[in-house]
């Protein structure tokens, strides 16, 4: 064999074993999710039901896969939730987190909205006092109180504006229409 042959067929070997290692080692599937167990709650922010807030779960320890996911949820109508991690519902793995939330003025428009809460619960540097535990066996949490909370009622910049004066003469750049 020439030397530009011999350093092909190496090549060729070597591509093919680290293709057999990634596939023996599992690469591609859903190995990366932690396990989950399937957990709804109840929320109160000073006896009001938060509806459309957006809580998550921070782990207090160790990150719960690879990718760093949280478990997160949004409050319904009635003040419930259903954790999930990776798809609807599923729950979250086992562990101790820092419990988070914010509650949009305008619950459509999720984080883009101001937080009616003044971001106070916001981030697990600010909220520690809310830990919660999830265990295989525990599919409920709460009802989580929150009371003390100082709640924006509504936003300046929400409230309706009267509509703007068009610049043109007559109300517009085609006078008629």
């Amino acid at each position: 064999m020439t030397p530009v042959h011999l350093s092909l067929a190496r090549t060729a070997c070597a591509a093919l074993l680290v293709t057999l290692l990634s596939l023996l080692s599992g690469c591609g599937g859903e190995d990366w999710h932690a396990e989950t167990v399937p957990v709804t709650g109840s929320v109160t922010i000073n006896g009001q039901i938060p509806a459309g807030a957006m809580i998550k779960l921070h782990p207090t320890g160790e990150k719960l896969d690879k990718r760093g996911s949280r478990p997160a949820a949004i409050v319904g109508e009635d003040g419930t939730f259903a954790l999930q991690t990776y798809e609807h519902g599923d729950g979250a793995p086992a562990g101790e987190y820092i419990f988070t939330i914010i509650w949009p003025q305008e619950p459509k428009l999720g984080g883009l909205s101001p937080d009616r809460l003044n971001y106070r619960y916001a981030s697990p540097k600010t909220s520690q006092e809310f830990i919660v535990h999830i265990d295989a066996d525990t599919t409920t949490l709460g009802p989580i109180e929150i009371t003390g909370a100082e709640i924006a009622e509504e936003d300046a910049t929400s409230k309706k504006r009267p509509a703007a004066r068009s610049p043109f003469p007559g109300g517009g750049p085609f006078p008629g229409k």
